[in-house]
């Protein structure tokens, strides 16, 4: 909790060296659309141990377990990384989260390229980052995927999908959202 608030506080720390300026666009995005404090923490080196030899990515869920250490001062740790993320059951994740825990991580290895591997635009790069990012908080705070095709909880597993999607939550998910965190 923010002791000035009473709200929600999320931090965010990069997992890997990523730089400045992705975990300073997710804050500010974060920060605007969901009107939370947020902060960012710092970085962390990528965990070894989440690494499957086999298929040559990151395991999400053990990464989102090793989230948790980082700090108890936050109500939400957000990681963001460059590494790829997988779980068992999908070959990658653009991101995952604990639903109703309290990490969350978001991967920019197949967001940096159009779904044939081109080149994309920057701005469209930290868009894809900043979708994730809040998709994967909404779930932090309970939300499940939504069926609204022009809500941020919508489940998208293509880039295509997630590039149709506004930054936008619809207006049930943002009610659910806003009572969830004044709560």
């Amino acid at each position: 909790m923010d002791q000035q608030t009473n709200l929600p506080s999320i931090g965010i720390v990069s997992v890997g060296k990523l730089g400045n300026l992705i975990p300073r666009v997710v804050a500010a995005n974060i920060q605007g659309i969901l009107d939370v404090p947020v902060s960012i923490i710092g970085e962390i080196e990528i965990p070894e141990e989440t690494f499957i030899l086999e298929r040559r990515q990151y395991d999400a869920g053990l990464m989102l377990k090793i989230l948790e250490e980082v700090s108890t001062n936050h109500f939400c740790i957000l990681g963001v990384t460059y590494v790829d993320l997988c779980i068992p059951v999908f070959t990658y994740v653009f991101g995952e989260a604990q639903l109703g825990g309290r990490t969350a991580i978001v991967s920019t290895y197949r967001l940096q390229r159009g779904e044939l591997g081109e080149t994309i635009s920057e701005s469209v790069f930290y868009e894809r980052v900043v979708k994730v990012a809040l998709h994967e908080i909404g779930h932090v705070f309970s939300l499940y995927h939504c069926e609204n095709e022009y809500c941020l909880m919508r489940f998208s597993s293509k880039l295509g999908a997630l590039d149709s999607l506004p930054i936008l939550f619809c207006d049930r998910c943002l009610f659910l959202l806003k009572r969830l965190i004044r709560s």
